[in-house]
């Protein structure tokens, strides 16, 4: 059951913003390619036709093979970074701003929160506010998507840097207008559609046959992203054409570019140049990626309550080993996968005698820890990812509120290891060194101050005597330093020096 539900057993606004963040974060990787093209396609003016000798992309097929030919395999994943921010960030706001209304609904109104009125306004405003929330973040990722080879903005900081310098605050909110009309309807029809086809579905499929609730959620969860979609897709065309203005001369190579006044210009231009088919550009791979989006968020959203309800349905061992494999991989992951870890833990200690997941877990990031050398040698960056990781799972598993003693050696030992000279000359771990202290350096001081006070000894070692130390790496190293000096706290000085004060 998504939203409140007075008559089960629900999972807590906390695990309902858990839940939809790493459903969100999931499911970006796995439909960032239909995403590109969508928006390609989008973006064309010419018609998205063979017959058309002007139009670069056609179809489907033919913009994957022309992407990749041109652009390489790394094309599919443009702007993934700022599309993952804006998954987690939107899934989080969404599903607890949604899991809050309809409890509110239930609290202080007459009306069912199982009802599909109340779904369908809890789910629109729920959108609303998760839009507001991670608009800027929306904008960017359209904007890396859209840009070929060679690429105008090399990474998200430049791309930052030089939006608001050349276009203002303003220009990261191109495109709201359109998106706040369409996200309404949208979300709210997709929680509608999605509450009406499981009602439907507990009414078709006797009591028998109702083992598979996982694959039911995936197939009903599909079927509302589609219906959703297709009634809102002119309005996600419209802001499209907006997020990209000012960005017309890394179109060029793409065929013709329009600049449009606004919202009613923008919509009237593609009427008269393009017709009433312009508003429905990339509609079919925007239904591909809907189906498969919108029906994993549904899916994944729903694992820590079917956790909680039942842990015999779900390996609990595998969901453990997927967790870790996926943060030795990905960074960007590794950063939530405590909280995601947080909430299945959580989810299984009501129940009796179940502790399968923990220690699965536990026993995984021990075997990672005894091959630490070997993994550092064979990949650094996997090597940061799992320090990441381990340190964030430290930061949120919890025995009677205090950090768990099994893991304070190993994350000291980790941190030593970024401590050594050859590390101190890799600005990645030093990186990776310093923002993990800001994370958890109290609490492990808290834990063991003796070893505390040895990292530090090496730390100020590596900053006076070590040679060869990059700018950035001796500037962190004295900021982490004067960090710790003033007690775990950024003095009003230190800010101005180290971040107020940094120009591009």
């Amino acid at each position: 059951m998504v939203g409140y539900d007075p008559e089960a057993k629900c999972v807590s606004t906390v695990e309902a913003a858990a839940a939809g963040s790493a459903s969100g974060l999931v499911t970006r990787v796995l439909i960032s390619p239909l995403d590109v093209v969508k928006i390609r396609f989008q973006l064309q003016i010419e018609q998205l036709s063979s017959r058309n000798p002007t139009a670069k992309y056609h179809g489907i097929l033919q913009a994957v093979q022309r992407i990749f030919r041109e652009e390489g395999l790394g094309a599919f994943w443009k702007g993934h970074v700022p599309a993952q921010f804006l998954s987690v960030g939107y899934g989080a706001v969404q599903f607890m701003a949604f899991e809050s209304l309809t409890e509110l609904v239930h609290n202080v109104t007459s009306y069912s929160a199982r009802s599909s009125v109340v779904h369908l306004v809890c789910g629109g405003l729920a959108a609303c506010t998760a839009t507001v929330a991670v608009q800027p973040v929306d904008t960017l990722r359209t904007r890396f998507a859209a840009q070929g080879e060679p690429k105008i903005y090399p990474n998200l900081r430049h791309a930052v840097v030089t939006m608001y310098q050349t276009e203002g605050p303003r220009t990261f909110y191109r495109g709201l207008t359109p998106t706040l009309i369409a996200i309404f309807p949208y979300a709210g029809l997709q929680f509608f559609f999605y509450n009406i086809l499981q009602q439907f579905s507990e009414w078709v499929i006797p009591a028998e046959g109702k083992k598979g609730g996982n694959i039911k959620n995936l197939v009903c969860g599909s079927c509302a992203g589609i219906i959703s979609k297709t009634l809102t897709y002119p309005l996600d065309v419209v802001k499209k054409r907006l997020q990209v203005g000012g960005f017309e001369h890394a179109r060029a190579a793409f065929g013709q570019v329009r600049t449009y006044g606004g919202f009613l210009d923008c919509m009237r231009q593609i009427t008269r140049e393009e017709g009433s088919g312009g508003f429905f550009k990339g509609l079919s791979p925007s239904l591909l990626k809907a189906a498969l989006s919108t029906g994993l968020v549904f899916f994944w959203s729903l694992c820590p309550a079917g956790v909680k309800s039942d842990p015999s349905n779900v390996d609990l061992e595998k969901v453990a080993n997927i967790i870790v494999d996926q943060s030795l991989k990905d960074c960007v992951f590794s950063k939530e996968a405590g909280r995601i870890c947080y909430t299945i833990i959580q989810a299984e200690s009501k129940q009796v005698g179940q502790s399968i997941f923990r220690r699965s877990l536990l026993n995984r990031l021990q075997q990672e820890y005894k091959d630490r050398e070997e993994l550092r040698t064979r990949s650094l960056q996997a090597w940061i990812c799992y320090v990441t990781f381990i340190c964030n799972i430290f930061d949120y598993l919890r025995v009677n509120n205090m950090p768990m003693m099994a893991l304070v050696n190993p994350v000291y030992d980790c941190l030593f290891r970024l401590a050594q000279p050859d590390s101190l000359q890799k600005e990645e771990e030093v990186d990776c060194l310093v923002l993990q202290l800001h994370r958890i350096g109290e609490q492990l001081e808290k834990m063991n101050s003796q070893r505390m006070d040895e990292l530090f000894s090496l730390l100020r070692d590596g900053f006076l005597l070590q040679e060869g130390l990059s700018s950035l790496s001796q500037l962190l190293l004295l900021e982490i330093i004067e960090f710790r000096a003033a007690d775990w706290k950024m003095t009003d000085a230190a800010q101005k020096y180290y971040y107020s004060e940094v120009t591009d």
